[in-house]
């Protein structure tokens, strides 16, 4: 048994064993340090008695409502796995009346219980397997009780952003994100009260394809072959696809901890300018420092002009010190994708433009640091493109880079040396 399993079928501690997703506890302290008050305002809001009365009313309009007197073996196997993930809060089972296809749903209603199983779930699935879906849906509530509301706090707050008509899509992204982490998260509960991987996946794929029999094995098989063809990464809205859903909960069942980056990769996939979330903003940002930094590190880069304009990027910056050296950027910007490759290009290009004062040097500097970067191809295009130069002036500048970056620096440290034997 995987040291991360629970012990018998009593209460499940939620720590560590079935604790939120790495991204999901970035994406809360990210929003509660972005803005405490805006968060402070959600995590006290109360919820809509009235919105809450016509949920339930639909709730009842659309479903038959399950009484425990009635089926009460499945009710017991609920009971079991809600006390096993921790959970004392009044619990009712519903049918929905018009199903489309195998599914089940927990209704957020606060304070309450309300899984709502659609199409022949339990005639299907197993009982093991009946397990897992319970584990799955109520680890819904449990991701929105427990850790003080904090999860429940952020996917309201990510949700009225990211419905705001003037808000940029960041925050779609984000909400997104959270909302398949919070799968995979309630995945892993499944497993938990179940401590088997091979019914927690065939109960996913039955519903998935609504098959009767399924090989869980040969699924995750299958999953892993689709990773040996390419780097897949979820496309999924409101949920991952069901290949990476299994193979994410494969390996955290094997790994633990230690799989948290592959699982990161199958969710978030590599930086996109087009796809950015508030995690890969702030990277960005990051980078977009870093790589300024790289660019101005020479002192004879750091004219008023520059910093007056690296200034307008970053809210009181200071000029890195002369020659400091960024040995990770190159790896930290690597990078397939031609939207990066562009933006990481017209930063370079925008710096070596901002002043002319300093001739063709910030040129010849930003010509080496996108060779450095792997990036050169593709920045002397937009130079040609942008500044109007002929490809055999550019040409004669790329060769002489370095040359004409050295005397500058000889130069700088010159007068330097100079200056301070001033007395």
């Amino acid at each position: 048994m995987s040291p991360h399993a629970a012990q018998g079928m009593g209460q499940i501690s939620t720590s560590p064993s079935l604790t939120p997703l790495a991204y999901q506890r970035a994406v809360v302290e990210y929003l509660k340090a972005e803005d405490p008050a805006v968060w402070q305002w959600f995590a006290q809001g109360r919820d809509d008695q009235e919105q809450v009365a016509a949920a339930r009313l639909e709730l009842l309009k659309s479903t038959y409502r399950i009484e425990r007197p009635t089926q009460p073996e499945l009710y017991a196997l609920a009971d079991e796995v809600a006390a096993a993930l921790g959970l004392e809060l009044p619990l009712t089972l519903y049918q929905a009346q018009h199903p489309h296809g195998l599914n089940a749903f927990i209704a957020d209603l606060p304070g309450e219980m309300h899984v709502v199983l659609s199409g022949p779930i339990t005639t299907t699935l197993t009982t093991p397997e009946v397990r897992a879906v319970f584990g799955h849906e109520l680890a819904h509530r449990l991701l929105w009780e427990k850790w003080d509301g904090e999860y429940r706090t952020a996917l309201n707050m990510l949700i009225a952003l990211a419905n705001d008509p003037g808000a940029p899509q960041v925050y779609a992204s984000t909400a997104r994100l959270f909302s398949l982490s919070a799968e995979l998260f309630c995945d892993r509960a499944a497993w938990l009260v179940t401590q088997d991987l091979h019914v927690t996946v065939s109960a996913l794929v039955k519903i998935s394809t609504e098959l009767a029999e399924v090989d869980a094995e040969s699924y995750l098989r299958q999953a892993d072959e689709i990773f040996r063809h390419e780097d897949a990464k979820t496309e999924g809205v409101s949920h991952p696809e069901t290949y990476i859903r299994a193979r994410s909960l494969r390996l955290w069942v094997e790994q633990g901890d230690a799989a948290a980056a592959d699982i990161s990769a199958m969710l978030e996939g590599p930086l996109s300018l087009d796809q950015l979330d508030l995690l890969g903003q702030k990277r960005m940002a990051a980078f977009t420092r870093r790589l300024v930094d790289q660019l101005l590190a020479p002192a004879w880069f750091q004219s008023e002009r520059v910093l007056a304009h690296a200034g307008s990027f970053f809210e009181n910056y200071a000029a890195p010190r002369p020659g400091e050296a960024d040995d990770l950027l190159t790896a930290d910007l690597a990078t397939r994708d031609t939207t990066l490759q562009d933006y990481y290009c017209y930063l370079l290009l925008d710096f070596a433009t901002v002043d002319r004062d300093l001739e063709e040097l910030p040129l010849a500097a930003a010509l080496t640091l996108s060779r450095r970067f792997a990036l050169a191809d593709r920045f002397k295009e937009i130079v040609l493109k942008e500044m109007k130069l002929t490809k055999k002036r550019l040409s004669q500048l790329d060769a002489r880079a370095e040359e004409v970056l050295a005397e500058a620096s000889s130069k700088a440290q010159a007068i330097e040396t100079g200056a301070q034997a001033v007395p």
